[in-house]
């Protein structure tokens, strides 16, 4: 018996070890089936920045059905890489080719996301159903779907340029930045028509007033044949061709309405009409609203084509500026207030177009909403904010004041749209400069957009030579491009908003409502491509730290954007340009930049001029005021309309690696040590280049070791071990000492600077307390005030050019320097400053 129940027991082992290895495989064998089930949900390029779309089958239904798809069905995508999470909304697609079959019902549900890394990502389906799930809590009953897992990898960059340029997001700074190149967002383009999706082609759009588009002007300026951008066969190709040749024609921005009814032109709405498009038509505007539409329920095919379109606009490059709702219809939904309706519409329309790489959410055109209202708006487009895309408001010219509610560092606003009501646009500059010292004071930079400068019958009127014949209404106004352009673009860019949109007038003869061609603005186009261009490629985030400084020239007509004593950009008036450099030593470039043709930078009859001091007068001795300086002549050929880019020459800043030094003396205590012929025993740093200098022995490494005056600390310059350079000065003037160190704690951080064997008192006590454990610039003169050092308190007064000696003498031993740097700009060079940003905790090692 024994031995036939070991036989059993052996037999029931391998039994075992078979059915486990059978399990295994089958397990493996099903495995594979459900990565590849999961897998065709997803459908991406595996490219940084592409969209990656997930789509399921759900439960069927239809728009007008008895439950409603979008409220009471609620998808979400959670995508998690490492410690990151997105909660994607998900929304209803019908039969998932709506667009093309005009369906209404089916049993797609689609959400999309824009991964911003290359590596892996896991994903997870919420998928429930419940009364107003969609806005309400996550809670319900879970459908089929719900649970779905998978993953998908993003393992390559993107080599469309515009998918690879990135997301244009807000990153607490007063530009707007795409996120793949971190190039600073400069706009131009039409802030009209308001009713551009008033498109014939789009599925169960009215015709109120005749205002609906064909943009039949622009059909020849769609080239894409074969990219599918088009719907039912052959229909859009109008509205993508406009965009198409707005992109073309260098404009970067366009601007629409998302919702309409009741409105100036009440054609535009993405929800359902209750009624046929006649009866619907004929109501009075909050009818409209009330009962022509069923407020809870959108068109599916209609927003499809929308779909189409934003994505085509995207693809070119364009930012979508969304405008969710206008001053005639803002308090219809919900009473003005965020409720189930709004809700409903908000949420819909950021999971269907949020994933656009360039877009902003308007809260609306000239609103008029409670400030509480207004903020409920803001938070809630901030849950469903992925991308960190722009939030902005809109206001009348005469209202701006309601935007003081939303600034300071707890608001989820990040952009104030202006709007001006000049014709010559002589409230732009005011407005901009205004409310830009406004917002700084807030603790939350904003950035600033002019979206509609001019009055409500001018702003960027039709241009001169565009025939009359082709108007769709009387022109009564003209105003030249070049007003527009000079008083309106460059006078923005200059005052420190990103840019502009074009209004245009209803007495221009092709107006805000009734306007269906941009070639009515050719020559505007073609200037604004120059002045984005003049932007992107000499400025780019150097306007990060300038500022409109229109007193730094003589004139009262100049515009100037500055970072005083380093970079300026001018638009000339009509008297020759006088530059005030008081205390700005040293040499400036001149370049001349022709606004209307572009092209390269031009050197006019001054290419450089000097800075200098302020000036005495000879007879009464008394101040006169900062020096100007005369930029000369612009090119002698060109259009006559020129920018002025002067910038401080490179050639009068010095950089001098630490571990040149020529000589030493007074080094029987301490002394200098390169970085390679240091002691054994002496602590080395990482360092990015081939070395640095210590004062060695270090005996005094914290503030509890005794100080012992003449051996490791020297508070007199001068005194202790003394490292000698010599440097060859370009020119005489006062160089401002910047020196990059590593400090490890509050003994080691200190030195003094003298030139030619003297110790000035500007040079002694040089501080260094921030950037500890990292390499990092700073130039700071210890005081029994600040024992921290006041930030630009250290120079040298060269006497002549050519060759001087610098020198640093020990105050702690255990210093560290790695380089320093010479300037004649009291303000920290923008070199150093990368540097400082990209710096890390750097290694020690023995």
């Amino acid at each position: 018996m024994t031995a036939q129940r070991h036989i059993n027991r052996k037999a029931c082992l391998h039994l075992t070890k078979a059915i486990k290895a059978l399990l295994l495989i089958l397990s493996i064998f099903f495995a594979l089936l459900t990565s590849q089930a999961m897998a065709q949900e997803v459908e991406t390029s595996g490219a940084v920045f592409d969209r990656v779309t997930l789509s399921i089958d759900g439960p069927e239904m239809d728009e007008r059905g008895e439950i409603n798809p979008f409220s009471d069905i609620r998808l979400d995508w959670i995508i998690s890489k490492e410690d990151n999470e997105w909660t994607v909304p998900g929304y209803f697609a019908a039969c998932g080719n709506a667009a093309d079959t005009g369906c209404t019902s089916g049993k797609t549900w689609r959400a999309h996301f824009l991964p911003s890394e290359q590596g892996e990502y896991k994903w997870k389906v919420r998928f429930r159903q419940g009364t107003d799930i969609a806005i309400g809590t996550p809670a319900g009953t879970p459908l089929e779907k719900d649970g779905l897992r998978g993953r998908f990898s993003i393992m390559k960059l993107s080599k469309d340029s515009i998918t690879a340029r990135g997301i244009l997001s807000y990153t607490g700074e007063p530009y707007y930045q795409y996120s793949g190149d971190n190039s600073l967002f400069f706009k131009f383009g039409p802030d009209a028509p308001e009713n551009m999706l008033a498109y014939s082609e789009f599925d169960a759009t009215p015709n109120f007033k005749n205002f609906r588009k064909d943009w039949a002007a622009h059909r020849k300026d769609y080239t894409r044949s074969g990219q599918p951008f088009l719907w039912q066969k052959n229909k859009g190709k109008g509205i993508l061709g406009m965009l198409e040749y707005l992109a073309t024609s260098g404009v970067n921005s366009v601007s629409m309405l998302l919702w309409n009814t009741g409105g100036d032109d009440r054609n535009v709405f993405p929800h359902l009409l209750a009624v046929d498009e006649a009866e619907y038509i004929a109501m009075k505007p909050k009818e409209q609203w009330d009962t022509g539409t069923i407020q809870d329920r959108l068109d599916v095919s209609k927003l499809e084509q929308w779909h189409k379109t934003f994505s085509y606009a995207d693809s070119l490059g364009i930012h979508l500026h969304f405008k969710l709702q206008e001053t005639e219809n803002n308090l219809f939904m919900d009473d003005s207030a965020l409720g189930r309706t709004r809700k409903i519409y908000i949420r819909e329309m950021m999971a269907r177009f949020g994933h656009m790489l360039a877009l902003s959410w308007n809260i609306g055109e000239e609103n008029v909403q409670h400030p509480g209202d207004i903020r409920h708006m803001i938070n809630y487009i901030a849950s469903y904010n992925l991308y960190n895309h722009p939030i902005v408001l809109h206001s009348y010219p005469d209202q701006k004041e309601r935007y003081r509610p939303f600034l300071g560092p707890n608001t989820q606003l990040n952009g104030l749209s202006l709007q001006g009501w000049q014709d010559d646009y002589s409230d732009l500059r005011r407005d901009v400069t205004n409310w830009a010292n406004t917002v700084a004071l807030s603790g939350k930079n904003l950035v600033l957009a002019y979206d509609e400068p001019g009055r409500a019958d001018g702003g960027a009127t039709v241009d001169i030579d565009y025939p009359d014949a082709l108007l769709p209404s009387k022109r009564e106004i003209t105003i030249s491009s070049e007003d527009f352009l000079r008083d309106a673009l460059w006078n923005a860019l200059t005052a420190g908003a990103n840019g502009v949109e074009a209004y245009y007038g209803y007495k221009t003869g092709c107006s805000d409502l009734d306007c269906q061609d941009h070639r009515t603005r050719a020559s505007l186009w073609e200037g604004g491509r120059m002045a984005l261009g003049f932007f992107q490629n000499h400025i780019g985030d150097k306007a990060l730290t300038m500022r409109a400084n229109d007193l730094t020239t003589v004139a009262h007509d100049d515009y100037v954007f500055a970072n005083p004593g380093e970079l300026y950009v001018i638009i000339p008036g009509a008297e020759e340009v006088q530059l005030r450099l008081p205390g700005m030593q040293g040499k400036f470039t001149v370049d001349w930049y022709d606004r209307s043709l572009g092209g390269a930078l031009q050197t006019g009859s001054k290419p450089f001029v000097m800075g200098g001091a302020s000036s005495i007068t000879d007879k009464n001795r008394r101040r006169q005021g900062p020096s100007s300086v005369g930029l000369g002549r612009p090119p002698s050929s060109g259009s006559g309309q020129w920018a002025i880019l002067v910038r401080r020459a490179e050639s009068n800043d010095i950089r001098v690696e630490a571990e040149s030094f020529t000589s030493q003396r007074k080094s029987e205590k301490r002394q200098w040590c390169r970085s390679d012929t240091c002691a054994a025993d002496w602590q080395t740093f990482d360092t990015d280049n081939s070395g640095y200098t210590a004062i060695i022995p270090d005996t005094r490494l914290t503030h509890d070791d005794t100080l012992i005056p003449g051996e490791n600390f020297s508070n007199q310059p001068g005194q202790m071990t003394i490292a000698s350079y010599t440097v060859d000065f370009p020119m005489a003037g006062r160089y401002y000492v910047w020196v990059r160190t590593y400090s490890r704690g509050s003994e080691d951080n200190s030195v003094h600077v003298g030139l030619n064997g003297e110790w000035p008192k500007s040079g002694a006590r040089m501080q260094f307390c921030p950037g500890r454990h990292k390499w990092y610039w700073d130039n700071r003169q210890r005081t029994i005030d600040d024992h921290c050092g006041v930030i630009g308190g250290i120079w040298i007064d060269v006497p002549s050019a050519g060759q001087h000696t610098v020198e640093f003498s020990m105050r702690e031993d255990g210093f560290v320097m790695d380089a320093f740097y010479l300037t004649l700009s009291s303000q920290m060079p923008a070199m150093l400053q990368k540097e400082n940003e990209d710096a890390k905790p750097t290694t020690i090692r023995k």
